[in-house]
């Protein structure tokens, strides 16, 4: 038994596999622009430059939203906060459906990214109460929805969009978001206490105040421009060295199908190498992550190979959520988890929203994908160990009750 403290009843799904399915649905919604870009790409005539600005459009949503987390989930509860994010998602995707021009396709992806951006706080949440002390597992389980999101949606939307074009495959993600918001329950609310917004600002700069966030955050906002640059670029590139569009997104969907294995492996391996010192374990991910983004080009000519590598590309730069949001959520007090994952959430948002259009940047003004690949492996790669040598005197404490 240890100190497992698992409340959900056997009457229902165990919540690791709630949250997993939740996270899962909301992240094919999300994610659906990856395997989508080169067919945005065309259907708007759009530059890299461009397409990587939807990519930082969806993160400033969900930036935007990480501010308002600590009311939305810790107050609202963690089930009335999902049900929210999927009314705001369909929304967007209605706007996508609705409109042709590029400045509203923007917007579209704007309310997508900001309804998504609550469900990561919010499933966190769920994890905690449910787990807590015996959660960093679980946590991992959780966030490998995120990649079978994407792997979904990486199968499935190509196939569709082929079918009835670019702007008819968003009744599909209407439709998803529109199920989940109609059988999800209304809550009561979990707390009661009367709202007082200085109260709220105060501790939101607290928070913001919190080393470890802060250390945590900058080191992972590295990794979320290397991972939304492969995401939003990996199927351009391969189509670009003169693969054909299906084979490309088959190479995305190794990343991702790879990603769910991986979020579970450095959750596990972490615990056994470093006795919990998740620091360690995310310098080791950012340095694997940077080695691989840098030897991409040199595997990518062949078929086998190509997809071999892909393998390694999920196994590592898709991978470190888990320990990102365990990391995120064992550092914040009881009952403030949705403010902490939310704060967590702004800070790794600005590398996709800054990093993700300068990678198009090189792109576009170099015609290089190599060196894209090569400037931020390097970077990853100083910074991973930076924080490797940080990470021998630092290790995370706990701020929740055993």
């Amino acid at each position: 038994m240890g100190g497992t403290m698992v409340k959900t009843t056997n009457r229902h799904l165990p919540a690791v596999f709630q949250s997993m399915f939740i996270i899962a649905l909301g992240n094919f919604i999300d994610s659906s622009y990856a395997p989508l870009a080169p067919f945005i790409k065309n259907y708007y005539i759009l530059t890299a430059t461009q397409v990587g600005l939807i990519t930082s459009i969806l993160f400033i949503g969900s930036s935007s939203v990480s501010v308002f987390t600590g009311f939305l989930v810790d107050r609202m509860g963690y089930h009335n906060a999902m049900k929210l994010s999927f009314g705001i998602m369909a929304l967007g995707s209605t706007i996508l459906f609705s409109y042709r021009d590029y400045a509203v396709l923007l917007a579209g992806f704007y309310f997508i990214g900001f309804g998504y951006g609550i469900l990561t706080p919010a499933t966190n949440s769920q994890v905690m109460k449910e787990y807590y002390p015996d959660h960093i597992t679980r946590m991992g389980i959780k966030q490998a929805g995120v990649p079978m999101g994407a792997a979904l949606a990486a199968i499935v939307t190509p196939l569709v969009v082929i079918k009835v074009g670019i702007p008819h495959i968003y009744l599909l993600i209407i439709a998803m978001a529109a199920i989940m918001l109609i059988v999800m329950p209304l809550r009561k609310t979990v707390n009661k206490d009367k709202f007082q917004l200085g109260k709220y600002i105060r501790e939101m700069f607290e928070t913001a105040r919190d080393r470890y966030l802060l250390l945590i955050g900058f080191s992972a906002l590295f990794m979320s421009w290397s991972q939304q640059s492969v995401m939003t670029y990996y199927v351009l590139y391969f189509r670009n060295i003169k693969f054909g569009t299906l084979i490309a997104e088959s190479f995305l969907y190794s990343v991702l199908i790879s990603a769910i294995f991986g979020r579970i492996l450095w959750t596990r391996l972490g615990n056994r190498l470093f006795s919990q010192n998740h620091i360690k374990t995310f310098s080791l991910i950012m340095i694997s992550s940077a080695a691989v983004a840098i030897l991409l080009p040199y595997f990518s000519s062949d078929i086998y190979t190509a997809y071999v590598f892909s393998v390694f590309v999920g196994i590592t730069v898709i991978s470190w959520n888990g320990v990102f949001v365990s990391m995120t959520s064992e550092i914040a007090p009881s009952g403030k988890v949705g403010m902490y994952s939310g704060m967590g959430i702004l800070l790794i948002s600005s590398g996709t929203i800054i990093g993700t259009p300068i990678s198009g940047l090189i792109i576009d003004h170099f015609h290089s994908y190599n060196l894209m690949w090569m400037v931020m492996g390097i970077t990853v790669m100083v910074v991973g160990i930076v924080l490797f040598i940080i990470s021998n005197k630092m290790k995370i404490t706990s701020k929740r009750p055993t």
